[in-house]
């Protein structure tokens, strides 16, 4: 498990501050919230061929709780039998800690509605933070750590799948504007708390070292 870097700590706190900021607009209804959820869904949310609308569909359903408790059992037990252990612990316990059991309690507390736009998938939950934008941070987070000390002697594959983790923390979150679930600030407090609880977990996980 690497040491936290001191520009991780300072992104940390910048993330954490830009979601205080982020939560207390969408609490108090800030008229700047409403102008860049608005700009950002318009611009994301334009007509494309069904083709692409059927792949996105099916992008952001991967996120869903099905498709992670898959998702993260493959990727824990392919730590193990790599003899991995600590780096399994931590897969689960991000995913468990923050997006099973965190994110709802967040939900509950803020009880933002969902977007009144047409909805391509069904959710029934509040909206406020995107579970599956905190999910997918925590889980490919957890993913991106992991493999910043493994491949040591393939250090191309390790950036080419550090990138592709990467890239799809950032699609999941846009896929769930697209299909009208959630609001642009949804899914950016899921991506900035998601991003603080990887630095605190990896934190308590080196505290020994």
């Amino acid at each position: 498990m690497p040491k936290i870097s001191r520009l991780r700590w300072q992104l940390t706190w910048l993330a954490a501050l830009l979601f205080g900021l982020d939560l207390w607009g969408v609490v108090t209804h800030q008229a700047w919230v409403h102008a860049l959820d608005t700009t950002v869904s318009q611009a994301i949310r334009q007509p494309v061929s069904t083709s692409l609308t059927k792949l996105v569909t099916a992008i952001t359903t991967t996120g869903n709780p099905h498709g992670t408790f898959w998702t993260t059992v493959l990727l824990a037990a392919g730590l193990l039998i790599f003899r991995r252990y600590q780096g399994a612990c931590f897969l689960v316990v991000n995913v468990v800690v923050f997006a099973v059991l965190g994110n709802p309690l967040v939900k509950h507390l803020v009880q933002r509605a969902r977007p009144a736009v047409h909805q391509l998938v069904h959710e029934t939950s509040y909206s406020f933070p995107s579970g599956h934008a905190i999910t997918v941070m925590v889980l490919w987070g957890s993913v991106i750590i992991l493999l910043a000390t493994t491949l040591p002697h393939h250090p191309h594959w390790r950036r080419l799948l550090i990138g592709l983790a990467s890239i799809w923390i950032i699609v999941m979150g846009v896929s769930r504007v697209f299909v009208g679930v959630h609001y642009p600030t949804d899914v950016l407090a899921g991506w900035l708390l998601g991003f603080c609880c990887l630095t605190l977990s990896q934190w308590l996980f080196t505290l020994r070292k």
